[in-house]
């Protein structure tokens, strides 16, 4: 029998399935099987799967029944003590399972392993992010987003079954719910501080969206906080949750142009987490600042100008901080473009950073920018916050 089971759910991906399927194969942990659930694709996902002879891949096809439904299919057919996940249109690095099953040997008493992810764009390309935010040390933190990508997992098949399958009733999100559902029965997670996985990022990605993906988070936390068993110190957190999903609704609502839907989220987020809202709404602009570093982000500071120019009447303190944070953003990606060698770019956008903030001149950073001097102190990046 093998020792993990790599779970394929596979819809209408023909064009990457075949990178997805040979980088399970690659690993460096041989003993292990491809399981790749066909979830009624109607391209040539099967000619994909059948052009390999490897006696690894197995092949299941089934009504289409969406994603959740796709990966339960694969644990009820895996054979493996260990279950991995494997999105079709993702990847696995070589050492992946080496690395996670690694994590296990040291410590035989952790239920799920994760590692870092790595964004790629649609040809494969990485393009810089990293999803390297470890798990908390707090189990209840989990109620305040999902840190993990679903292909940097590897799970104990004796915690799935006590928990029980993925929620087929989720059209997206379903893997958070499964880790709150392990983190709450007393799964311990562990944490691999490695590159595991690609995370691939393009047009077709249903995290792009967003009514989607808002009703997904909405639809968890209800399911978690309504949830008569729920131990009172979950249930302590029930505000910080929420305000967090709403802070996520109004990312994704201003990103679709959705400007009413969007003032709605930013009120309810601050009105559950007043926190957010003291020192002139500095810990949203933050916040605001991580949402623009965001890969899907084409145009950062049209974006940012954008949700300054559309807060809610109860937030406008935090429209006073628009031209500062502008700059800094300004001054951030002047720093990325130097970095990258377009001394012209991270010129243009220095002068931009200081019309936007004169006194932003005053720095010796910024100056050295525009001077293009070697010797300028680079400043500290933002901080992320989702």
């Amino acid at each position: 029998m093998p020792t993990v089971s790599i779970i394929v759910p596979a819809y209408n991906q023909c064009r990457y399935l075949g990178d997805a399927i040979r980088s399970a194969l690659a690993q460096t942990h041989a003993d292990h099987e491809v399981m790749v659930v066909d979830d009624g694709s109607t391209d040539d996902t099967a000619v994909v799967c059948r052009s390999f002879t490897d006696s690894r891949v197995r092949y299941v096809w089934q009504e289409n029944r969406g994603l959740s439904a796709a990966r339960n299919t694969g644990i009820r057919e895996a054979r493996g003590d260990f279950l991995s996940f494997l999105d079709s249109d993702d990847l696995f690095l070589p050492e992946k399972l080496e690395l996670l099953l690694g994590a296990f040997e040291r410590d035989p008493g952790l239920g799920l392993v994760a590692g870092q992810a790595v964004l790629i764009d649609r040809h494969g390309q990485r393009i810089g992010e990293v999803f390297d935010r470890p798990l908390p040390d707090e189990p209840t933190d989990l109620l305040l987003g999902n840190p993990l990508h679903v292909g940097s997992v590897l799970l104990r098949r004796g915690w799935q079954e006590r928990v029980g399958l993925f929620d087929e009733s989720l059209r997206s999100y379903e893997d958070w719910d499964m880790w709150l559902r392990l983190a709450r029965a007393g799964c311990r997670m562990g944490w691999v501080a490695q590159p595991v996985s690609l995370y691939r990022f393009h047009q077709d990605q249903m995290t792009r969206i967003g009514p989607q993906m808002t009703a997904a988070t909405f639809a968890v936390l209800d399911k978690t906080f309504h949830d008569p068993s729920l131990p009172d110190a979950w249930r302590a957190r029930r505000d910080d949750a929420y305000s967090r999903g709403f802070l996520r609704a109004a990312a994704q609502a201003y990103t679709g142009g959705d400007v009413h839907g969007a003032r709605e989220h930013m009120r309810e987020a601050a009105a559950r987490n007043p926190v957010l809202a003291e020192n002139a709404g500095e810990r949203l602009a933050r916040v605001i600042a991580g949402w623009a570093n965001f890969a899907k982000t084409r145009d950062p500071l049209a974006f940012m100008t954008g949700i300054y120019d559309n807060l809610p009447d109860e937030l406008g303190a935090l429209r006073g901080r628009k031209r500062r944070e502008l700059a800094r953003q300004a001054i951030q990606m002047a720093w990325t473009a130097r970095r990258a060698g377009d001394a012209v770019g991270a010129r243009q956008l220095a002068r931009r950073a200081i019309g936007y903030w004169p006194p932003s001149i005053f720095n010796r950073g910024h100056l050295g920018l525009l001077l293009g001097s070697s010797a300028a102190l680079e400043p500290a990046p933002a901080s992320k916050h989702s």
